[in-house]
């Protein structure tokens, strides 16, 4: 009997150990950030982020997603405060992997708006942020 009970109480510590892990987590968040510049020495970091920008001002993004964006297009959609589309852009993902886009675009209008970017291949919204541009 004490065979018994140790050999299940091995097989129970053993299949503990070997359990897969359910955390899951990335390194990755899916977060667009906003700014006026980008690092010189990094460009993958903005400079000047913020949410409120001057009409003349080229706006630099940087749309993160937690999941592998598979080399998938990135579209920046610019949405009214009314909810009508203000303007999108799609940008080429130069590889096929990877969990970061940085690029930029312009918003001529003073307003509100809403940014959101979204993965062109299964039209994936990642993640979405108000802008006001004075």
């Amino acid at each position: 009997m004490k065979n018994v009970i140790f050999i299940l109480f091995t097989v129970a510590v053993i299949s503990s150990g070997c359990k897969k892990s359910e955390d899951s987590t990335s390194e990755y968040n899916n977060k667009i950030e906003l700014g006026t510049g980008l690092d010189p020495s990094n460009s993958f970091i903005l400079t000047g982020v913020g949410t409120t920008f001057a009409s003349t001002a080229t706006i630099y993004f940087r749309l993160e997603s937690q999941d592998d964006m598979a080399g998938s297009k990135v579209k920046i959609q610019v949405m009214n405060s009314n909810g009508t589309l203000y303007n999108a852009w799609e940008y080429p993902n130069p590889q096929s992997y990877g969990h970061i886009m940085v690029s930029s675009f312009r918003i001529a209008e003073t307003g509100n708006y809403t940014v959101s970017g979204i993965l062109v291949n299964g039209n994936k919204t990642i993640a979405s942020i108000s802008v006001v541009i004075n």
